[in-house]
């Protein structure tokens, strides 16, 4: 299934390229989670994925937005409360700066604030209210989409952590990590106001280079990249993405630590 937000690098373009490469394991771990494409791209059922009957089979989304994890958790938990709430709002500039003035006072009313932000701002940004003609304002007035959304999560273990912490916790050689972290230069598209922007590139790369597990990575086709995972299986592929109304091909990497 699709992910259900926008998110700045939404991993949509590339999950058909990504799926494939993803090996058995018993515990799946997305580490960076944003939008959490490649979960919900990937099949709910553990018989596709696990390399023992016996294990438990484990799926965690992490990240280190809290009204990201907080949205996530709510959906999750209560989906019909939260369209419930959602669909009491008009789409208009001046709701959008309401909710840019006053700090929320609940979980739902923050999962509620951070979708709208969301969902009516350009880029996806959450920073200036923007509303594309046509656009089919706020999908998640759908209370049937939010709640297949729900379902999928059922089983996911939803963590707010530093990638240290969540790699150390998680890491066991039947354990698949997919990462998507902020990419080298582009980190200021990342920097909210519950989320400091991504600086530790470097750390990451020597967290992967000790971990029992395996890892899939995706990162922008940069120098500085190649040379921290220099000596790891490194594929090139083609995302197209649209820019200021036209179409552009970027070159893009797939880093794994296994064949």
């Amino acid at each position: 299934m699709n992910s259900i937000i926008s998110w700045v690098g939404g991993k949509r373009l590339l999950r058909k390229k990504i799926l494939p490469l993803i090996p058995k394991h018993d515990i799946y771990c997305e580490v960076f989670g944003g939008a959490a494409w490649i979960l919900f791209g990937k099949s709910a059922n553990k018989e596709d994925w696990q390399l023992s009957k016996k294990s438990r089979y484990t799926e965690v989304y992490n990240d280190i937005n809290g009204d990201l994890v907080n949205f996530w958790k709510y959906v999750k938990q209560h989906p019909e409360a939260f369209v419930t709430e959602l669909n009491q709002y008009l789409v208009s500039r001046e709701m959008f700066d309401t909710f840019t003035q006053h700090e929320p006072k609940t979980e739902l009313e923050r999962a509620i604030r951070f979708y709208f932000q969301l969902s009516c701002s350009y880029g996806s940004r959450s920073k200036n209210f923007c509303i594309m003609q046509g656009y089919k304002y706020m999908p998640l007035r759908n209370l049937e989409k939010v709640k297949a959304a729900s379902e999928r999560l059922k089983q996911v273990i939803i963590e707010k952590q530093d990638f240290e912490k969540i790699i150390a916790r998680f890491d066991t050689p039947n354990t698949f990590f997919y990462l998507d972290p902020p990419y080298y230069t582009k980190e200021h598209l990342y920097d909210r106001e519950d989320a400091d922007a991504f600086t530790k590139h470097a750390e990451l790369a020597s967290a992967l280079k000790n971990i029992k597990g395996k890892f899939l990575l995706s990162y922008n086709n940069d120098p500085y990249i190649r040379t921290l995972y220099q000596g790891f299986a490194i594929d090139e592929v083609e995302a197209q993405y649209t820019v200021s109304g036209s179409f552009q091909l970027q070159i893009e990497l797939l880093i794994r630590n296994y064949k």
